[in-house]
């Protein structure tokens, strides 16, 4: 009896004294995609990183900002696929991508927006109307694809190598509008220098949920007890205002 009864305490511990350590060897891989995340020296910041590392950290699995890495979309994507524990930030679930991870989110909703100077005085009050307009994106960036995917001509579009080409040609009217995210724009305005309140939204082109892509070796009830943490976070507080809110709104100042 002495023999099993040691034996169950031995099993307890290799099981239960085991737990915290499941998961340390979790690499999060962070397209660059302002505010959600962007290069911070050595680290990756951003919206994204944070709720991320807030939710991990409320499921007892911390995971250090060293193991946050920056890279591509496309890389992120096919070493997410093949893992184990990796994790792709700022993921879109879609019905091609639904089966090769476990999802956790939504985290946020980007909106993808044309943005145009307000001297201008630009009204669109369709999409079919974009067309006679002269709009400036980042090759392969998301919202150029989400411009592409909804439409939009190629040869149409003014494609430059990075934002600060684009948002160039913008402030020198060489064309009509810039195409990116509602809350990035504004943070890439500040890097050089422009004034955000020169510029103004000028049409709403799409609008996309952004997800926690985690590897298929994902515990299930680790992506539950995630979505769980993340609801928990979003929940608004006495305040009327969630821990959530407060933190974006803490970065967005």
């Amino acid at each position: 009896m002495k023999c099993i009864f040691t034996s169950l305490i031995l099993t307890a511990f290799l099981v239960f004294g085991a737990l915290p350590a499941w998961g340390e060897n979790f690499i999060a891989l962070a397209p660059p995609y302002p505010p959600y995340c962007v290069s911070s020296g050595l680290t990756v910041k951003g919206m994204a990183v944070s709720t991320l590392t807030t939710i991990m950290n409320m499921c007892g699995i911390p995971l250090d900002e060293d193991r946050i890495k920056l890279m591509s979309w496309t890389y992120a994507f096919e070493n997410t696929v093949r893992g184990p524990e990796r994790i792709m930030l700022n993921a879109q679930r879609t019905p091609d991508s639904e089966q090769l991870f476990k999802w956790v989110g939504p985290v946020v909703t980007s909106k993808i927006v044309l943005i145009g100077r307000k001297r201008d005085k630009l009204f669109i009050p369709t999409r079919e109307q974009l067309n006679g307009y002269r709009i400036a994106t980042v090759r392969w960036s998301r919202p150029e694809k989400s411009l592409l995917a909804g439409g939009m001509d190629k040869d149409k579009l003014e494609r430059h190598p990075s934002h600060v080409q684009a948002l160039r040609s913008l402030d020198k009217g060489e064309v009509d509008l810039f195409a990116f995210t509602q809350l990035g724009a504004p943070c890439l305005m500040e890097g050089l220098g422009m004034s955000k309140d020169d510029y103004e939204i000028c049409f709403t082109f799409d609008e996309e949920p952004l997800y926690f892509a985690f590897s298929k070796d994902t515990d299930d009830n680790l992506i539950a007890r995630l979505n769980r943490a993340l609801k928990d976070m979003k929940a608004s507080g006495p305040s009327g205002k969630s821990q959530f809110d407060r933190m974006f709104e803490g970065q967005l100042d």
